[in-house]
């Protein structure tokens, strides 16, 4: 009978803290579109998505991605390999795909 009680309270703790973090993850991102940039005036956006017939544009926090929607398996398989990818080769995925934008914007 002690144990059933230890179960759930557990349970109810878990339920409560899972609810209070998400309460909180909420409000700061209640918060965060609600400020603005201080460079500029544009109100922040935590996400955009502009669909057009070849591609989709999906922007996240001002990184942006593209989704070719003739190779949506090679997509897929991108995706998937690089959430998968440890921090430090993302990191260096990043400084090359930021290089080469810059050097394709010269």
């Amino acid at each position: 009978m002690e144990r059933k009680k230890k179960i759930k309270r557990a349970a109810i703790l878990a339920v409560f803290i899972y609810i209070m973090i998400n309460g909180f993850v909420w409000g700061l991102m209640k918060a965060y579109l609600n400020s603005y940039n201080t460079v500029s005036k544009e109100q922040l956006v935590m996400a955009e998505v502009n669909n057009s017939k070849q591609k989709t544009e999906i922007k996240i926090l001002n990184k942006k991605f593209y989704i070719d929607k003739n190779k949506t398996f090679q997509n897929t398989a991108g995706i998937i390999l690089y959430i998968l990818m440890p921090d430090k080769a993302k990191l260096s995925t990043e400084i090359v795909m930021q290089y080469e934008r810059l050097c394709q914007s010269d």
